[in-house]
């Protein structure tokens, strides 16, 4: 590796020599997975003020590299040195305390926080310290120029938005290095020209940029040193003006490319596909044709239409006009099971993240492989290994997980299901977004030859060169659209951007900005935790009229107390199944916990026993809660039992520790401690109004404190939590513990309303909570939940048990209403908030 001395860029732009000092150095780094190497011996410098690009092919080891120096994957051999000094054992914590920031290739973004939340729990809490949050997080996406809605949830951003919200993260800690992966990957022009201005300015300030890419344009623009890697082993390093393109060609793919691009169509077929006047969400008014043998490329600035058209001629998204395919007319429903479409979020769109890499390439096309239903397993692995071949896809195994592969290769495998499925269209979103020049090569030459066979290929790229390159005629989109077909020589680059920028209109500020803005907070508020708040209490209202109308009583104080009362037990140990929930795991032993906890006080909590005894009662109580709840989330955490396993053997347990403390009812419990427990004013118990504080404090903490937002991000997303530093083991096994906790207000109450050890009781609130919880608006998925939503379900399943008997039906009509309530609830709410989420991406 070559050591030289590189310099600063001045006022004029202008690079100066001057001496930079090394900041981070990594010495015979190794890393292995299984037998599988993927860095060996690798040796680099990062020099301050300095932007030094890594280039290689997908796999080659690029992201390990980062995530080691980010602290996101430990070596197993070598050192890393940071200013002079051997970091024994790095970590995201310890990353950031030496102030190294990272924006990953794949936003580490909790879809279900919004855009401030995102900021507050992955930044350091002093840079909000002493100003308003809302202020400086404005200022930050500011200097990134992302104009969205700090208190929109980050689930509806586009992926161009994600990676301008994961950088703007990166810059606000003022890194002495800053790691970007392939920053660009998903931004227009006027996005990367901003994103290098910002980079030339910390770079001016002494920050040293480690920055990926797969572009060599761009390493020319930006970068004064780059290194190569292969195979996860170090090719060369240099000075960026002294190496030429074919050389870095060379080492990134150990081959020289002749040329990126295939040959086009020389003398182009009959035309094979065909719209006219196609409409749809933003885009209208559309017509082209597609010749045998033609590739058409879609262009425009985003935001014009594209995304929305390529989605419609995929059979996803809704739209008129006429579509002909070999010229007969194609219907609209006709079109999803025509075309094989690859969408350019493979994480959010393209890829089943739990399935193997055989399962994601073959299940557009099981039919394919299966006689009366049942699957040919060998045909099925011939053709995905031909399919695998033929894109050159590398992966440890076929029955590796897909989310173990690189961009590049993950990109492949949606290639390969789209081909396996035989399309009679190939719709392709920004097919080469993220993927390295080899796989880029072997991309374009896979689509060049389903042209040449005769399946239609439509490709949207925001990369105009690469339009230029590949596509036979290309069309630009502008305000949905199409402004201008282009063929022939005029597929170009500068005519491509030309029409595109031309084009562009504005319509006037206000004219735009009021409606907008009504329906954004409408949207805001249907998409809110909180917002099921409102159906269910006019849910509650409705039914007590209806209680009302049916016995007078119903509404008499005596009941309304009794209701609250049974409300509050329930409601306490739904507090804690909430919890549970939000860290997207369960707690089944919930239910038998409060019941064993009731059987424990029934020996301590009597009549005539001293207050020290039924003080050791209570004390038990919430020791044993403790203990249960440390067993659980240790059991999960760091034993391998899923959370359902975890809680069910302790659900077991629990239940039948209870049959041996007690085999049937005894045990009274003090009355003075029952009094004081079930004292109410009129007809509300105070315990109730204990209820609703401990409720909307664990609520305010919930939005408002870095301990609320963990929870819900470790529940929105493990990975990406535990990139941005979060140390989730410890905040997992906290929350069951909470959730145990609250069990044992929970089984307090019960012990009130019994009055007796009786271990028989309790195991009910299982599924009593978790239906209290779902009626409330808590997501089964983790990361969105509402502690007041979760008080209202209570109340509602109560009152709802509470009519039933009044109306004298049998505890049957008890079972069978609680499943309706709790499917009906859990359907309504992922209904509103798809559609929510559906429009709210269509107004990007």
């Amino acid at each position: 590796m070559r050591d030289m001395a590189v310099g600063v860029e001045d006022a004029t732009g202008t690079w100066t020599a001057a001496p930079q000092p090394v900041v981070l150095k990594m010495s015979g780094i190794s890393k292995f997975y299984g037998r599988i190497a993927a860095l060996t011996d690798v040796s680099v410098a990062f020099r301050a003020g300095e932007v030094h690009a890594i280039l290689g092919e997908n796999g080659a080891g690029k992201s390990t590299l980062m995530n080691i120096i980010a602290g996101a994957v430990r070596p197993q051999v070598g050192t890393i040195e940071f200013d002079g000094r051997v970091v024994p054992g790095m970590s995201p914590e310890v990353a950031a305390g030496l102030g190294i920031a990272i924006s990953y290739q794949h936003p580490a973004i909790l879809d279900d926080l919004s855009v401030l939340e995102n900021l507050r729990v992955s930044l350091p809490a002093r840079l909000f310290e002493g100003k308003s949050p809302r202020d400086v997080a404005q200022a930050m996406l500011d200097q990134v120029g992302l104009d969205v809605p700090l208190r929109a949830r980050s689930d509806l951003l586009t992926v161009a938005q994600k990676q301008l919200l994961e950088i703007a993260k990166a810059l606000a800690i003022k890194p002495k290095v800053l790691i970007l992966d392939e920053p660009t990957a998903s931004l227009d022009q006027d996005a990367t020209d901003m994103l290098f201005a910002r980079i030339r300015e910390v770079v001016k300030a002494g920050t040293a940029v480690i920055y990926i890419t797969h572009r060599l344009a761009e390493l020319r623009q930006i970068a004064q040193r780059v290194t190569v890697l292969r195979d996860g082993r170090m090719q060369g390093s240099a000075l960026v003006a002294e190496v030429s393109d074919q050389d870095l060609l060379g080492m990134i793919v150990g081959r020289t490319l002749e040329s990126a691009f295939p040959p086009k169509a020389e003398t182009p077929g009959e035309v094979n596909f065909a719209v006219a006047s196609l409409g749809g969400h933003n885009f209208s008014g559309v017509s082209f044709d597609i010749r045998r043998g033609q590739i058409l490329g879609v262009a425009g600035v985003a935001g014009n239409g594209q995304a929305e058209l390529m989605r419609a001629l995929a059979g996803l998204q809704r739209c008129k006009g006429e579509v002909r395919l070999s010229g007969r007319p194609v219907a609209e429903r006709d079109l999803l099971q025509l075309a094989a479409f690859m969408p350019s979020d493979r994480h959010a769109e393209g890829l089943a993240g739990g399935l193997t890499i055989r399962e994601n390439a073959a299940i557009s096309a099981l039919d394919k492989f299966a006689s009366f239903g049942i699957v040919n397993r060998k045909a099925e692995m011939a053709q995905v290994s031909d399919a695998f071949r033929s894109l050159a896809v590398k992966a440890p195994s076929m029955e590796a997980e897909v989310k173990s592969l690189s961009g590049g290769n993950q990109q492949k495998v949606v290639m390969a299901r789209a081909l396996l499925s035989e399309p009679g269209l190939i719709v392709a979103d920004e097919p080469t977004q993220g993927v390295d020049v080899g796989a880029r090569s072997e991309i374009y030459r896979i689509l060049r030859e389903v042209s040449a066979k005769g399946i239609p290929v439509i490709v949207n790229s925001s990369d105009a060169a690469e339009l230029e390159g590949l596509c036979d005629k290309v069309i630009v989109m502008s305000r949905g659209k199409v402004v201008e077909t282009l063929t022939g020589d005029d597929v170009a680059e500068p005519r491509i951007v030309a029409a595109a920028v031309g084009a562009l209109t504005h319509v006037d500020r206000e004219e735009s900005r009021h409606p907008k803005a009504r329906v954004a907070g409408w949207r805001h508020f249907v998409q809110s935790d909180n917002a099921p708040a409102v159906p269910l209490t006019l849910v509650m209202i409705a039914l007590a009229l209806y209680g009302f109308g049916q016995n007078s009583h119903f509404l008499s104080s005596f009941n309304v107390g009794n209701i609250l009362m049974l409300a509050t037990a329930l409601g306490f140990i739904a507090l804690g199944q909430t919890v549970a929930l939000l860290l997207a795991g369960i707690d089944l032993s919930v239910g038998p916990l409060a019941g064993f906890l009731v059987v424990v006080a029934s020996f301590f909590v009597l009549d005539g026993q001293p207050p020290s005894v039924i003080a050791l009662g209570f004390a038990l109580m919430f020791g044993i809660a403790l203990i249960v709840g440390l067993v659980n989330g240790l059991l999960i955490r760091f034993a391998g039992f899923t959370a359902i396993a975890a809680t069910l053997a302790m659900y077991i347990g629990l239940q039948g520790c209870s049959f041996i403390l007690r085999d049937s009812p005894g045990g009274y419990i003090n009355g003075t401690v029952v009094e004081w427990i079930t004292w109410q004013v009129g007809p509300i118990p105070l315990a109730f109004v204990v209820l609703v504080v401990f409720a909307l404090g664990a609520e305010y903490a919930l939005r408002n404190r870095r301990v609320g937002w963990q929870m819900r991000a470790l529940g929105s997303n493990e990975d990406s939590a535990r990139r941005i530093g979060l140390r989730v083991d410890r905040t997992f096994v906290a929350g069951y513990v909470i959730s145990s906790l609250f069990t044992v207000l929970g089984a307090i109450m019960l012990m009130a309303q019994i009055g007796v050890g009786d271990p028989a009781q309790g195991a009910n609130y299982t599924l009593a909570s978790i239906t209290a919880v779902v009626l409330g608006g808590t997501s089964l998925r983790g990361g969105r939940g509402t502690f007041v939503g979760t008080v209202l379900g209570a109340l509602l399943l109560t009152e709802v048990l509470n009519v039933v008997s009044f109306l004298g039906l049998s505890q049957t009509y008890q079972y069978v209403f609680q499943g309706a309530l709790i499917l009906m609830a859990a359907l309504i709410y992922a209904t509103v908030r798809e559609r929510a989420a559906a429009q709210q991406q269509a107004s990007h």
